[in-house]
């Protein structure tokens, strides 16, 4: 089967592996026709079924491919009108039809990927039980977990032949945070560097600071009461230009998702439970609870009001924000 579903949030991995299935079909870029699927209201299935089924003038065994990108067909949805669900039960019957009648006679010379670039495909979709009814290869890509990241990071400097301290290599965990995207524009910025051996100078000076790792430090930091770690943390963001009204709201971001993990805790519910309840990962709750076991509730409570005070002060202008900033990490942080 020519047919392929690539899907999954990790669009790095996607890109590699869209990359590789034209290299192995031995598809030139001139034979590539993508269609953006995104739009229900501009998209048409049969000219991208029909496209699938055409052949070059000059070569009618020559291989191409078609990619149907964003297909909307593939997303989970909200709810509907009745009038407009009416509507889309019917084009979605004709789509089944159509894509059905091609999955029984594929073109062998055509490479046909389903390409949900920034999403996972929902299972419960007719068209993707009807694709795997068809052998069709589906290939997900789910964001990695941090231990499955880290292995993946050990493997691709070992392939490459770097070598890293231990803090080296905590560093640049953090700095690229399970994003691999990130990290291969890294290790663009590690080969230009020209070494095979780093430390933690070295990945300091290579890889840039991103921003979950900022507010990461700064509220780490600021719940620990390490006061001095906090202030270095915002003097980095300063520096990577965030202002301060900016800072409030993702510390606030920050405290309220550590406070409804620490309530719920408090309630008596597991890590597991927990991470259900909010819809998250076990192991960001059990880092989440780690980095405030020794607070309770109503005081990450109280650092919401006092912070939902202070933007309103400044929203206002009773506050300047550097001054109401200042002043409620020196009296919390500490």
């Amino acid at each position: 089967m020519t047919v392929y579903l690539l899907s999954g949030k990790d669009m790095f991995r996607q890109e590699e592996r869209l990359a590789t299935l034209l290299k192995e079909f031995s598809i030139e870029k001139e034979y590539v026709t993508t269609f953006d699927a995104s739009n229900a209201k501009t998209f048409r299935f049969d000219e991208a079924l029909m496209a699938c089924d055409t052949f070059s003038l000059f070569d009618d065994s020559a291989k191409k491919a078609v990619i149907i990108k964003e297909p909307h067909f593939l997303r989970a949805v909200a709810k509907t009108s009745k009038k407009e669900t009416e509507k889309q039960e019917t084009e979605k019957e004709q789509r089944l039809k159509s894509l059905e009648a091609y999955l029984k006679n594929p073109n062998p010379n055509t490479l046909l990927v389903f390409y949900c670039h920034t999403f996972s495909a929902d299972t419960r979709k007719k068209e993707y039980k009807l694709l795997t009814n068809y052998d069709v290869r589906v290939i997900k890509f789910e964001l990695m977990k941090p231990w499955e990241f880290e292995k993946y990071v050990d493997n691709q400097l070992k392939e490459n032949k770097y070598k890293l301290t231990r803090d080296a290599k905590t560093e640049l965990l953090e700095r690229v945070s399970n994003d691999t995207l990130k990290f291969h524009n890294a290790l663009v910025k590690i080969d230009l560097y020209g070494k095979k051996e780093l430390n933690l100078e070295d990945i300091m000076h290579i890889v840039p600071v991103n921003a979950d790792l900022n507010i990461f430090r700064m509220s780490n930091a600021f719940v620990a009461h390490d006061l001095s770690s906090t202030l270095l943390a915002i003097d980095e963001m300063l520096q990577a230009r965030y202002d301060y009204v900016v800072m409030i709201a993702m510390l606030a971001s920050k405290l309220r998702s550590l406070y409804n993990i620490k309530k719920l805790y408090e309630r008596g519910l597991s890590d597991s439970m927990i991470a259900t309840r909010l819809h998250a990962d076990d192991w960001a709750i059990k880092k989440g609870l780690e980095s405030c076991y020794h607070l309770q509730s109503k005081t990450l409570l109280r650092y919401l009001e006092e912070l939902a005070t202070l933007e309103q002060g400044i929203k206002a202008g009773r506050i300047e924000p550097k001054n109401g900033f200042e002043q409620f990490i020196l009296k919390n942080g500490s």
